[in-house]
């Protein structure tokens, strides 16, 4: 995303003393900054949200269902300053995606997870309907880890949605910034 001030650098996302925020890549010459959830609705509306889908094998059945997400962590990465590392930011993460997710795939629902003690928007098995945890796809996407690691997933997208079919306001981003993790 173009810095709106200068026109010739790009905003990225870095850590400053009271935490993280956007700031333009042309510092010190440009000293235009944003709040980080202003910057994230910004980048979104631009670019849309990638949805991911491939092949996982059950733990139940053993059959090979198709699993969906959205990897924000991913899409992200071009904006980030390069000590800065997102976290898993994908299914369970954004209710209003989640909320459209569920409507449009019949195997994306809100269950139960004995291991998180809690309620959570995740995978169903299509043959079974075992729930398919958020561990094995969005944290650790065992099937795609390599492509997953590398950023390599254009193969596994399966749409990209316009920002304007989630009802997201700036407001539902905020906090999402105990997701961004510093790497030294």
């Amino acid at each position: 995303m173009k810095c709106i001030k200068c026109n010739q650098d790009n905003m990225i996302i870095k850590l400053g003393k009271y935490g993280l925020f956007a700031a333009c890549d042309n510092f010190p010459t440009c000293k235009n900054t944003m709040k980080l959830n202003k910057f994230l609705y910004e980048v979104l509306k631009k670019d849309g949200i990638n949805i991911y889908g491939w092949n996982h094998e059950c733990w139940k059945c053993h059959q090979k269902t198709v699993v969906y997400t959205y990897f924000i962590n991913k899409q992200l990465k071009p904006y980030m300053d390069e000590h800065i590392e997102l976290d898993s930011l994908g299914l369970d993460s954004l209710p209003p995606v989640d909320d459209y997710l569920k409507m449009k795939y019949s195997t994306i629902n809100k269950n139960y997870s004995k291991t998180q003690h809690s309620y959570c928007t995740s995978n169903n098995c299509s043959h079974c309907n075992a729930l398919i945890g958020n561990h094995f796809i969005v944290d650790d996407p065992h099937d795609i880890f390599y492509d997953w690691l590398t950023g390599d997933l254009d193969k596994y997208l399966v749409e990209k949605i316009p920002f304007e079919k989630f009802n997201i306001t700036e407001e539902n981003l905020v906090g999402l910034e105990h997701y961004l993790t510093q790497i030294f």
